[in-house]
Parts: structure tokens; sequence; C-alpha cells
């Protein structure tokens, strides 16, 4: 996958709007759901032409109306923001990432057992 623009959290909060979407969204329809933002059609237009800049969305016209669509799912953006995560901070291993939550007393012995049953059953998969 391509190197993607980070996402702020509001342009995250629209993103999350639009993969919930089963077909292109409009400007007019982002504007409505964001209606308790007062965000104006102006402003929704410039957050979606950054999306299309760092790589999230693409844009189709179809008679002067513009539609647009995300480039990945939500499944795939989740992917991707993991793995910039742990190359970023953990060299790119989840091992890494792990045993800082388990020195920094983030993980209690229930999470610990949760986790190896769940590596148990992964392992049993192979």
């Amino acid at each position: 996958m391509e190197k993607l623009g980070r996402l702020s959290e509001t342009e995250l909060e629209i993103m999350e709007v639009i993969w919930k979407f089963a077909e292109p969204v409009t400007v007019t329809q982002l504007v409505e759901i964001f209606e308790g933002r007062d965000w104006k059609t102006s402003t929704v237009s410039t957050m979606l032409k950054r999306l299309i800049d760092k790589g999230f969305l693409t844009k189709s016209m179809s008679g002067k109306v513009n539609y647009y669509e995300p480039v990945l799912s939500w499944s795939e953006y989740k992917k991707y923001e993991t793995q910039t995560f742990l190359h970023r901070l953990y060299n790119g291993k989840v091992k890494n990432f792990i045993a800082a939550l388990v020195d920094n007393d983030e993980l209690n012995q229930d999470d610990i057992a949760e986790l190896k049953d769940w590596f148990s059953r992964k392992d049993g998969k192979k």
C-alpha cells in the first residue's frame, strides 16, 4: 500500500462517516450529517479536498454533483495505521509493543491469559 498522509481527528471523523456509507457520498450529505458542527459547504469541501490530496478519497462527477468515495476500506485503514504505529515506535515488532504494555503494567493477568489463549488458538490453525 502506498504511503498515505496522516489523518487529523476531524478528518478521521469524516472518513468514519464515509466508510459507513455503502456508496459514494456528496458534500450535501456530509453537511447534513455534521449539521451540529455548523460546517458550511465550503468547509466540508475543503476537508474533502485534503482527504483526496492525502490519498484517502477519490472524486467523481455525475451531472453537476461531486461524489466522494474511499480509496481503502475501514479494515485496510486500521491495518495501515497499526503497521505505521508499530514501525514508528516499536521497530515494526508486535513483541516490542506487548513488552511495553507489560512493562508499564498496562496488561493485567486476565489480559495476559486472554492473549495466551488467543495465540494458542491461532497457533492451532496453522
